[in-house]
């Protein structure tokens, strides 16, 4: 605006009122009709500088108005908020006509800034009222009209003017306050900054300013108090707004300070390197790990190349920091840097810090030493690579060794059958055989434990999974220890519920859980020993105990029983007790039906008890059947067999099993006679042995199926290799069944009796 609008403006309004322009000059800007007539000017003051308008009284001696107006306006114009003076004497020069003289006038001055659009002081509304302000309408008028409260107080601290904004500020209805006592309203004020710059400027007549906090209001009040010639003057504010956005502020900064002590603490505490890099590719920030690699007490403002870095490195790291900006997602990577560490190499990813816009303002990262890790991720990797050699070694081992146990085991086993087919029931070679028979039975369960273990190790166990009678797999099992049950004199006694009990699971398995339990129990009780089987149903699962009054185990090692290869130690002096497996391979399996097997003893000499439980099943078979017949109930009536068996007594002693069994046999010692053979004798069942020299029992069977189209003939792999691997290569050879070695004399005739005629 100009300075003649601005006059037109302000000439109308009533009260003395004058606006000035905040330069140097404080130049006039405009002026109310009121105060140019209360002055004795016209508008031509308009446009000049106020203090050459209205100079000192050179006859008024100590006169500080000028000064303390150009002290107000600058307060004005600094702090940007109104600033009063109160009850100072102005000498006015009267006009020319009267001798050019002063007049003496008292007045209240009010100086209140006006803001241009940026927030700076662009003019100064300067505004008197004669020290009888309460007295006088226009002053009254302006006094109400302004945005800081005002009140004076006479000299009995009674309140002789209270403006609008006092009411409003200190909630009181308006004129409730006048004539009475300060103290009396508020007598919280006792004691406080409030009383004490009251009375300062009551009796000692000087100014002052404070800021302070009444209790009683739970407010902030700014304070500014003037001499009086009736008393005190004072202009006040709520500030509370205000201190609470700057306590605010300085929690904030205080807290973001406290942040940032411990967060440089973390980072500076931990042996990786963070950095955090502008978009320009300078350095705002490192951690002190850091700046010991780089050699340098300060990185900001400073580029890969500034740091020691060749220039291939510093264009991978700048054109990664682009594609950060551009993807906005982090990036990874490991590269070899040459430092005060020496060479080591690193590996880094570079994340971009974004904005609360989205946008990427800055690129933090991290890098890690990982020279030392490598190497020993390498020897690591080694030695993993050994266990693992050496690990596939033992389970070669272990298959290797459990086929060459089978292949003398079989002869033994079939001429132990013929004995017991061929016996006259002499007593003296009975006693003989069934303790051969045990024996053999023995080094079976041996031999089939450790290629369960092998197979366990690689994780090639599988189950047959289909509903199952338990007492059909305790008889089973019960039979499958009888031998060694009555070879010791041992008693067994089973309890069994009296309604049928189906588990979901493997019976072959299941078997072998409860014979490995059986056999336990019967080699830790002394001859004669009590052992105990009994089944209850638990809820959702059966729950199978095998109890013996044995040796029992000593506490410490109970928790080892079920690890492979343990033996624990119960009797160091006893020979029997296994190779440690049965009890690791039974859980094991237990386990692997969805169940449990554990293990409880009080201590040596009082017993175990071992506790199997197995989820029932959800289904039952409408009509289970469990043929079960001897060798004696069967005769196969002349049925064509060909024998083929490089090992001559497997071979033989098969042969005159199935001849005792009314078969007709041929036997032959590799693949090339036995295809001869085949072509003229037509067998109609066919005893192959897999591992042959020249021709192995694979080939031939594939022979024989493509050779002679032969669907009529039935192929039995007779072999040491029994792993399910083995058994999946027999049926893609062409094999309908595969048993292995030694093969049980009752499976076997089992197998030839369910052939169809």
């Amino acid at each position: 605006m100009t300075n003649d609008q601005i006059q037109r403006l302000v000439e109308s309004l009533p009260g003395l009122i004058l606006v000035v322009e905040a330069d140097e000059e404080f130049t006039i800007a405009g002026a109310s009709a009121d105060y140019l007539s209360a002055t004795h000017t016209d508008q031509s003051i308009v446009g000049r500088a106020l203090f050459e308008v209205f100079p000192d009284n050179p006859a008024a001696t100590g006169s500080k108005s000028s000064h303390e107006l150009r002290a107000s306006f600058a307060r004005v114009v600094s702090t940007r908020a109104s600033d009063s003076l109160p009850t100072l004497r102005y000498d006015v020069r009267l006009p020319s006509t009267a001798g050019g003289a002063f007049e003496a006038r008292f007045w209240n001055t009010v100086n209140a800034p006006v803001l241009s659009d940026d927030g700076e002081v662009q003019y100064i509304l300067h505004r008197i009222e004669e020290a009888t302000a309460k007295n006088n309408t226009n002053a009254v008028a302006i006094l109400d009209s302004i945005t800081e409260g005002f009140f004076t107080l006479d000299s009995h601290w009674r309140f002789d003017f209270v403006n609008r904004q006092a009411h409003r500020i200190l909630e009181r209805e308006h004129g409730s306050l006048q004539g009475r006592t300060l103290w009396d309203e508020y007598p919280g004020l006792e004691g406080t900054e409030f009383e004490r710059s009251y009375h300062r400027t009551m009796h000692e007549r000087v100014t002052t300013r404070f800021t302070a906090f009444y209790q009683a209001h739970q407010k902030w009040y700014e304070v500014s108090t003037y001499p009086a010639p009736e008393g005190v003057s004072v202009y006040f504010r709520d500030v509370t707004e205000q201190k609470t956005l700057q306590a605010d502020r300085e929690r904030l900064v205080a807290e973001s300070e406290r942040q940032r002590r411990i967060y440089e603490t973390a980072l500076n505490s931990t042996p990786d390197f963070v950095y955090v890099f502008g978009l320009d590719h300078r350095a705002l920030y490192a951690n002190e790990a850091l700046l010991k690699v780089w050699g340098v007490e300060d990185v900001r403002g400073k580029r890969w190349m500034d740091l020691g870095y060749e220039q291939w490195h510093a264009d991978l790291h700048d054109a990664e920091i682009d594609e950060v900006i551009r993807t906005r997602a982090p990036i990874r990577g490991e590269i070899p840097f040459a430092g005060t560490n020496g060479t080591r190499v690193y590996d880094y990813i570079f994340a971009p810090v974004l904005g609360s816009d989205g946008e990427v303002v800055a690129i933090a990262g991290t890098t890690r030493d990982i020279t030392d890790r490598q190497a020993a991720e390498q020897v690591l990797k080694l030695q993993t690579e050994s266990l693992a050699q050496a690990d596939r070694a033992k389970d070669e081992f272990l298959a290797t060794l459990s086929h060459e146990l089978r292949n003398p085991l079989a002869p033994l086993r079939n001429s132990l059958a013929l004995l017991r087919m061929i016996d006259d029931g002499n007593a003296k070679t009975v006693s003989v055989r069934e303790m051969m028979e045990r024996q053999v039975n023995h080094l079976v369960r041996l031999v089939d434990d450790l290629l369960e273990v092998s197979r366990i190790s690689r994780g090639t166990l599988s189950l047959d999974v289909q509903p199952v009678e338990l007492s059909a797999v305790v008889q089973t099992a019960v039979e499958n220890c009888e031998s060694q049950f009555l070879a010791a004199g041992h008693t067994l006694e089973i309890k069994f519920p009296k309604e049928p009990v189906w588990l979901e699971g493997d019976a072959v398995r299941l078997t072998q859980i409860l014979a490995n339990l059986l056999n336990n129990a019967a080699t830790y009780s002394e001859k004669g020993g009590h052992v105990e089987l009994s089944v209850e149903l638990q809820g959702e699962q059966a729950a199978i105990r095998v109890l013996d009054a044995g040796l029992g185990i000593d506490r410490e090692a109970l928790p080892r029983m079920f690890e492979m290869f343990t033996r624990g130690n119960r009797d160091k002096t006893r020979t029997q007790g296994g190779l440690g497996i049965g009890l690791a391979l039974s859980r094991r399996l237990a386990e692997m039906h969805g169940g449990s097997l554990s293990g409880y003893s009080k201590g040596l000499g009082q017993g175990s008890e071992f506790v199997v439980r197995l989820p029932l099943s959800s289904s039952i078979p409408a009509s289970p059947a469990h043929p079960h017949a001897t060798a004696e109930e069967r005769d196969l009536h002349g049925l064509t067999t060909l024998v083929v068996d490089d090992n001559i007594d497997a071979g033989d002693s098969l042969a005159q099993l199935m001849s005792m069994l009314g078969a007709d046999v041929r036997v032959v010692r590799n693949g090339t006679e036995a295809l001869k053979v085949f072509a003229s004798f037509q067998p109609r069942v066919v005893l192959l042995d897999i591992g042959m020299p020249g021709m192995n029992g694979y080939e031939v069977a594939q022979a024989i199926r493509k050779r002679f189209n032969s669907t009529q003939c039935t192929l039995i792999a007779v072999t040491g290799w029994g792993q399910d691997s083995d058994r999946q290569r027999a049926r893609e050879a062409g094999f309908d069944h595969h048993l292995v070695k030694p093969a049980a004399i009752e499976e076997l005739q089992a197998l030839l009796d369910s052939l169809p005629t």
